[in-house]
């Protein structure tokens, strides 16, 4: 069963970079399958569903997303006693987690997390299951979305019996995000008080915009940042905060996607109404789009094309109602 320990060992259990991630401590009746340990590693945490590819080029399953880490690695497999659910199991984690300063990056449950087959090649010994008993999650702890502990959790179970894998990296840093492309739209990015830095989920947003400009030319994106304030010396230190956090995003968009298709429209301070408060005053709007000038290119194109060879002009003749194109009921001999 579960064992529901106390608060305060959960936070020492979880403490991070002090007591690295110990998943035997935060059960009880378990059977430890395997343990490793290596004193700086250089990891692949997935943060995306996994997905299978059938093309010319490639034919296999793939990552979704996906974070790579330096630093101290543990690997935990726990097989855990029948009465103990996939789901219990996975939500005992998420709490533990949470509980400890940890903020979940990533989240999946059941089919939504892709192929367990792709889970199994991903994430190497030990992983097994099937696709409806299987559940993942990231989480990290730190200032710095680049820097602190990061914690990825993989349950499933086998013939009834739930089997789960946590590694633990400690005192790591982020040495690269590689993401899907994101669709043109328009997304926003919430901060907290007085800051403007930008959590690891919220990292992993802007990296697919960041991604789709390297890989569509057409493509632009406009960042704006906020603060909120309503006397003039807050005004003022909030236009530097609201500036900090567009350039923040902007500074990984142009590394990442292309310096020429980012436009940083800096920093704006917006006064709430009487009485009202909340994050959404805090924030950056992010919009990814196709460009004005291959918009008109493609309207100019559509509008310059020619008719196609031997076309006749369809008929204006509100009285005649034999149809354009070929009407041939002869059927061909077999």
């Amino acid at each position: 069963m579960i064992k529901r320990i106390p608060s305060a060992l959960a936070l020492m259990a979880l403490a991070g970079s002090a007591n690295a991630l110990q998943p035997a401590a935060l059960f009880n009746h378990e059977t430890v399958m395997e343990q490793t340990y290596q004193s700086r590693a250089d990891t692949v945490l997935q943060s995306a569903p996994l997905r299978y590819l059938d093309s010319e080029k490639r034919q296999g399953y793939a990552s979704g997303g996906e974070v790579q880490v330096v630093g101290r690695m543990r690997r935990s497999v726990l097989d855990h006693p029948p009465a103990d659910s996939d789901l219990s199991i996975i939500d005992h984690y998420r709490a533990r987690l949470t509980g400890a300063g940890y903020r979940i990056t990533f989240e999946c449950h059941r089919a939504n997390c892709g192929d367990a087959a792709g889970w199994r090649l991903m994430m190497g010994k030990g992983v097994i299951g099937q696709n409806d008993t299987q559940h993942y999650l990231l989480a990290h702890k730190g200032k710095r979305a680049d820097r602190g502990d990061y914690v990825s959790v993989y349950v499933n179970e086998v013939d009834d019996l739930p089997r789960s894998v946590a590694v633990s990296m400690e005192n790591a840093h982020l040495t690269g995000v590689h993401s899907l492309a994101a669709e043109p739209g328009e997304q926003q990015l919430f901060f907290g008080l007085n800051d403007s830095r930008l959590t690891l989920a919220d990292l992993l947003r802007v990296d697919r915009v960041a991604t789709a400009l390297r890989e569509q030319d057409d493509l632009r994106a406009g960042v704006i940042g906020y603060a909120d304030g309503t006397g003039d010396e807050v005004r003022e230190s909030n236009q530097d905060l609201a500036q900090e956090r567009a350039d923040r995003v902007a500074a990984w968009l142009s590394e990442h996607g292309g310096a020429g298709w980012v436009a940083n429209h800096g920093g704006q301070v917006q006064v709430p109404p009487p009485g009202e408060k909340g994050r959404r005053w805090r924030r950056v709007d992010l919009v990814l789009e196709i460009h004005e000038a291959e918009k008109e290119a493609l309207d100019t194109q559509a509008d310059a094309a020619p008719a196609p060879s031997g076309a006749e002009p369809a008929s204006t003749d509100e009285g005649n109602n034999l149809s354009q194109g070929d009407q041939d009921d002869e059927t061909d001999p077999v």
